[in-house]
């Protein structure tokens, strides 16, 4: 598979093969937070987000997703909350799937309703079987953990995800471990250990006052 990042994995698993999506799981600003923290962009202090590196990108989201922090933080520099950052990135699901429709790893159907247009963006059933799979693998200890898939499995767990992409329950239960950064492994650091607990109890929070 071509080499995605964190928030294009997690959105490749939002979408269903019919089109829509698993709306109430889209908190894809918590796989960007991951990304960001991936690639030393950000840092994570307890649940407050600092900003590391705010140079340009030439990546779009990349950016946005800085400059937002930089205003959050203001002229002192104050660390932003995590669930701040996150619901304010509540669009960056529809940015990432154009990134993938980009890649040929979504497709979009042009739709016609009355007179409505929209578009109908389906995921690449190969690449989405695949990713399940190697999270699956995860939640069997079938494979080491890497960084990215530590935080990716950990944000399928956080989201509620893991419902209805079929996970069971013995799957379930190792998937909530990796989510509050237990038995990782050597391959992951301890600072990206401690951020996937972190991420993941963010977006907990975040699921929770999206729904209330």
């Amino acid at each position: 598979m071509t080499t995605l990042s964190l928030p294009e994995e997690f959105v490749l698993l939002l979408h269903k093969s019919h089109g829509s999506y698993h709306a109430t799981s889209d908190h894809t600003g918590a796989a960007e937070l991951g990304e960001l923290v991936l690639t030393d962009r950000v840092g994570l202090d307890g649940k407050k987000v600092t900003v590391l590196d705010a140079e340009p990108s030439g990546v779009g989201w990349i950016d946005e997703a800085v400059a937002l922090l930089t205003r959050k933080a203001g002229a002192k520099n104050k660390p932003v909350h995590a669930t701040t950052f996150i619901q304010h990135r509540s669009s960056a699901r529809k940015q990432h799937a154009e990134a993938l429709v980009e890649r040929g790893l979504m497709h979009r159907e042009r739709k016609k309703f009355l007179f409505f247009k929209y578009d109908l963006l389906t995921p690449d059933s190969g690449a989405r079987d695949a990713l399940i799979a190697r999270i699956r693998a995860a939640a069997r200890d079938e494979v080491v953990l890497d960084e990215r898939l530590a935080l990716l499995a950990a944000l399928v767990h956080a989201t509620g995800l893991h419902t209805p992409l079929g996970f069971d329950r013995a799957e379930r239960r190792r998937l909530k471990e990796i989510s509050k950064g237990e038995q990782l492994g050597g391959a992951v650091r301890d600072v990206i250990a401690q951020t996937t607990a972190i991420i993941a109890t963010t977006t907990v929070i975040a699921v929770g006052a999206a729904n209330s």
